[in-house]
């Protein structure tokens, strides 16, 4: 004998019993934090917005398919924010106008941080350079320098002039 609770968030229209929308959300998000592994990457997200699946998956120790796993679930839930930049997927936390403003200040923070932003940056303050030159002044390996000004010429954002990578 089915006997049904008023207070519970159950929709009996249409002869079947449906969460109701905004109260699903709530459910799957609670559900979602159930899980340790769940909690530990919302909890690193939390304190390190924009941070990379890599670094996640490195610093809790996860295993690629567990990491992918339980980010994908957190996503679906609505904890998270998934954003592909620059060949990267970095997590935000979601949900309130503090958590918005704070994703906006990482990106900034991640977009400084980036390499290819730093040889940017590194050729628009030595008016020319070539590879050897934008690796010892950023202190990385001269492939790596070679590598991002390459693509950085590629995109449009760099010319290539004798060998020399000058601003456009």
């Amino acid at each position: 004998m089915f006997v049904h609770n008023f207070d519970a968030p159950f929709n009996v229209h249409r002869g079947g019993r449906e969460l109701i929308a905004s109260r699903a959300e709530t459910v799957a998000s609670r559900t979602a934090l159930d899980h340790p592994t769940r909690r530990r990457i919302h909890q690193r997200v939390l304190l390190l917005p924009g941070d990379h699946y890599r670094s996640i998956t490195k610093a809790l120790k996860l295993s690629e398919g567990a990491a992918r796993h339980h980010l994908r679930i957190l996503v679906r839930s609505r904890l998270l924010y998934e954003e592909r930049v620059d060949g990267r997927l970095r997590y935000y936390p979601r949900g309130t106008p503090s958590a918005e403003r704070l994703r906006k200040l990482f990106q900034k923070h991640w977009k400084y941080r980036s390499l290819r932003y730093r040889v940017l940056l590194a050729v628009r303050t030595l008016r020319e350079a070539r590879p050897a030159t934008i690796a010892s002044f950023l202190d990385v390996s001269r492939q790596l320098a070679a590598y991002h000004l390459s693509r950085l010429a590629a995109t449009g954002k760099l010319r290539v002039v004798g060998g020399k990578y000058l601003p456009p």
